[in-house]
């Protein structure tokens, strides 16, 4: 693609942010050097310049003195340098230079800061609806840890941000979550009660301790079983593993629920105990340890045969007792016995010892029902190559919502090469297509178009743009036989894989691509399409790119439409290619100029590395 750049005849001299933009873009371009783009600074400065460009300053000591010392343009170059060269900064260094930044900058100065450096900045600075998403999109990826919980700029992140969301009361959805980030850790203990379904994963993670009014709402709602986790009575080990910090929350009424077989067998794997694990939780795990280390089976009692005496031995006899190559030989008895649920978490981690590298195929081929009791990341070290093995255990687990299972089951089968049959499909009809963004894009080449069909429309949200190059021919070729709306419909998941000349043939089937969508498609894609072909791709949903014209991608579609083409959508998009602009185009190396004259001494200045820079390519 050519590089055309457009540059202003008229201007002004007057705004450092605009200033400090145009340096940062001629920096970028390697138009002038950053030592020689200014003649006014001192010799301090522009050692210290050199020294963080040239990779050789030691940041551990770089002071507040020296950051206060260097002009605003010259504090923008340092800010860009630690975002470029992912440097992490001290609290004291951020903040310091957090303050000496700009107090008004627009959604477009964030792209090139440190994501940590935005943690300092008052989100007041961004009242728009759109500039404040914009804002906390950044923050929701920042590690908000590097500010202490009480520190002032955190504390008013978290409201800013609800109300940027629009959330009101207490009730956040996944898509709220996500949008918080690390701030999810900071939300008060009315919201764990009241949306705990959604918060409860994520508070697993924080790091530092929970309140406590969060610890007591925690408490409470794995107490009554609420999901994602459900019943303490039935968890199992990976639940145990993934509550990780939430273990610090659980009463003695709560751990005596665990079955003893689940507690045994998770501390075979857990060494040691937390420093930060609760008293009540502290106080009874060694008793379990020393169940589980009753290894000496009683004379006369290691069984032979998978019977119905095994239901009345005792937890720590059958630990000691039972034989884990004479329950994988018997698995289909195993699944016709009503053993307890702590009875067959044992029977689990006896199998688990067994083949600690995953099971072998023979086994999983006969384990039926007890499927259900298998964890993903147990599935994710299985080998399966027979689509029968497959069709057994989606039979087994029909109607028990175990969806991570099934997706981590026929993600381990695509990468043994199996190939998904219409018995299969059929089987997965009820199940997300999630795993197709588990295999790699070299992978995606052997699965089948009719696959597509399966296709739900957020099942590919974790999909690379690689994924997608592959998917969506394959869409294509499964539903070519629809039009309009109903193929965009289904076409629809997969557009982060289309050209410029899918698009501007989908322009021409009246879809009216809603802008969520359009806003979510490659920018070099993009970029590509005229005014009138993003018109009739839009349809009436064209209004709202004015509202979405300071955010990539529809900003960088303006910057490529001629200013005359936008003014007649009448929406007042601003920022295309004007009358009277010098564009330089590096792909016939000449610059063409429409012949207005220069005005101004300082826009003279800033034309002169672009000029230069043309003659030499000329």
């Amino acid at each position: 693609m050519a590089l055309s750049i457009a540059l202003p005849l008229l201007g002004s001299c007057g705004s450092p942010t605009h200033g400090g933009s145009l340096l940062m873009l001629l920096l970028s371009l390697g138009w002038m050097s950053p030592l020689s783009a200014q003649t006014t600074e001192t010799g301090q400065e522009a050692a210290l310049l050199h020294a963080v460009l040239a990779g050789t300053h030691d940041f551990a000591s770089l002071t507040c003195e020296e950051v206060a010392g260097l002009n605003m343009e010259r504090v923008w170059v340092l800010a860009m340098t630690v975002r470029q060269k992912n440097i992490t900064l001290r609290v004291d260094q951020l903040r310091c230079l957090a303050h000496r930044l700009p107090k008004h900058l627009t959604p477009e100065d964030l792209d090139a800061l440190p994501l940590d450096l935005l943690l300092f900045f008052n989100p007041a600075m961004f009242p728009g609806p759109q500039d404040c998403i914009h804002f906390f999109s950044y923050i929701s990826k920042a590690n908000v840890d590097v500010l202490p919980r009480r520190a002032l700029e955190r504390q008013r992140l978290l409201p800013a941000a609800l109300a940027c969301q629009g959330i009101h009361g207490f009730r956040v959805s996944e898509e709220d979550v996500q949008a918080l980030g690390g701030l999810v850790c900071d939300l008060p203990g009315q919201f764990v009660a009241e949306s705990s379904e959604a918060l409860l994963p994520y508070l697993a993670g924080c790091q530092g301790p929970l309140d406590q009014d969060q610890e007591a709402a925690a408490r409470e709602a794995l107490r009554d079983g609420t999901p994602p986790y459900g019943l303490p009575s039935r968890w199992s080990v990976s639940t145990l593993d993934a509550l990780q910090g939430l273990l610090t929350v659980l009463d003695e009424p709560i751990v005596h629920s665990i079955p003893k077989g689940v507690i045994a067998a998770w501390l075979q794997h857990t060494s040691w105990y937390p420093s930060w694990l609760g008293p009540e939780l502290t106080a009874v795990l060694p008793r379990f340890r020393r169940d589980a280390e009753k290894k000496a089976c009683p004379p006369g009692r290691e069984p032979h045969k998978v019977d119905e005496n095994l239901i009345f031995y005792q937890n720590w006899e059958l630990e000691a007792c039972v034989n884990g190559s004479m329950l994988a030989s018997q698995m289909d008895i195993v699944n016709e016995i009503p053993f307890t649920y702590e009875q067959l978490n044992i029977f689990k981690h006896k199998l688990d010892k067994t083949y600690p590298q995953g099971y072998p195929e023979t086994l999983i081929q006969q384990l039926g029902y007890f499927f259900r009791y298998i964890s993903p990341e147990d599935i994710n070290q299985w080998n399966v190559t027979s689509p029968e093995t497959v069709k057994t255990l989606l039979k087994a687990s029909k109607g028990q919502k175990i969806y991570a299972q099934v997706t981590a089951l026929i993600t381990r089968y695509l990468l043994g090469g199996g190939q998904l049959d219409e018995n299969i499909l059929k089987a997965l009809t009820d199940i997300r297509s999630t795993y197709l963004c588990d295999l790699s894009p070299q992978e995606l080449g052997s699965i089948p178009p009719r696959v597509m069909w399966l296709v739900g429309p957020h099942d590919l949200d974790k999909c690379s743009q690689k994924h997608l190059e592959v998917l969506y021919p394959k869409a294509h070729l499964a539903f070519q036989n629809m039009s309009g709306s109903e193929y965009f419909g289904k076409i629809q998941a997969f557009l982060g894989g289309a050209t410029t000349e899918d698009l501007r043939a989908l322009s021409q089937q009246n879809v009216s691509m809603d802008l969520a969508t359009f806003k979510k498609l490659p920018v070099e894609v993009l970029v590509g399409l005229t005014v009138a072909e993003v018109q009739k791709l839009l349809g009436p949903h064209i209004v709202g790119l004015k509202a979405a014209e300071d955010k990539s991608p529809v900003r960088d579609w303006i910057f490529h439409q001629h200013q005359e083409d936008l003014d007649r959508l009448g929406l007042g998009l601003r920022g295309g290619i004007p009358n009277g602009y010098l564009v330089l185009d590096f792909s016939v190396r000449e610059a063409i100029s429409s012949g207005a004259p220069l005005l101004g001494p300082c826009i003279i200045l800033a034309w002169i590395p672009a000029l230069l820079l043309a003659l030499m390519l000329s």
